[in-house]
């Protein structure tokens, strides 16, 4: 029997296009606020980009696709997700969704596959990825990021790492308000296993989110980022 062929993941820009003009106002208005604090003055277009996250609401791979906007805005964004949530969004598909049941040794090499397939391709694209597993609290420590991570930056070396943190609060207003904060960049250029580094990464985003508003108050994060003038916000 032959294997089954494997389908190149999807990013439709027409779809993005009419999916953003319904879903950018709706989000202005179910959302308090989106900060995105510390963004990269540049990145290189020589790799591709692979944002890593905690994982706190259905909003993340939405702020994600937020953040490589305001990055690189002409590249596509994949996010490797649920395969059970894909089949509930079929449209994801067209908007980068890569399915995966982690619980399968078959998917997850099937979904490292269609990641290496965009790498053969060219660099100029972003993954999203959220290696916890689950959606958590941003205070939960550790934050137990799993080792799956690494097969999908050893199926892209050489890459660019982005570690987010992301924490929501209701601040002053009724709905809430969500942070992200973005560490430093980090150069892979050759396969590696770094998702314990990445848990640490993250987790200081996390302390100089956390930190920030302890000190300041939820008033803060409208005016002072962690990074001087580096504050992107909507």
């Amino acid at each position: 029997m032959k294997p089954a062929r494997l389908r190149a993941p999807i990013f439709n820009p027409f779809a993005a296009f009419c999916f953003e003009s319904i879903f950018v106002p709706w989000r202005h208005f179910r959302l308090g606020g989106l900060h995105i604090l510390n963004l990269p003055e540049s990145l290189p277009a020589d790799r591709p980009v692979v944002l890593i996250g905690n994982h706190i609401s259905n909003w993340d791979g939405f702020i994600f696709r937020e953040i490589q906007k305001r990055l690189l805005p002409k590249w596509p964004i994949y996010s490797v997700m649920l395969e059970a949530e894909l089949r509930r969004r079929p449209f994801i598909r067209l908007l980068g969704g890569i399915g995966m049941d982690p619980l399968s040794v078959a998917s997850v090499a099937g979904a490292v596959r269609s990641v290496r397939t965009l790498r053969q391709a060219g660099p100029d694209f972003f993954l999203s990825y959220f290696p916890q597993g689950g959606i958590f609290p941003s205070f939960k420590r550790p934050l137990g990021f799993r080792a799956g991570i690494d097969l999908f930056i050893k199926a892209l070396a050489p890459v660019t790492l982005i570690p987010v943190g992301l924490h929501m609060e209701p601040m002053n207003k009724l709905a809430p308000t969500l942070i992200a904060s973005l560490g430093r960049t980090m150069r892979v250029d050759k396969p590696s296993s770094v998702h314990r580094i990445l848990e640490d990464l993250v987790q200081t985003e996390l302390s100089r989110i956390h930190n920030l508003l302890t000190l300041h108050g939820g008033e803060s994060v409208l005016t002072t980022s962690l990074h001087p003038a580096t504050v992107s916000r909507t």
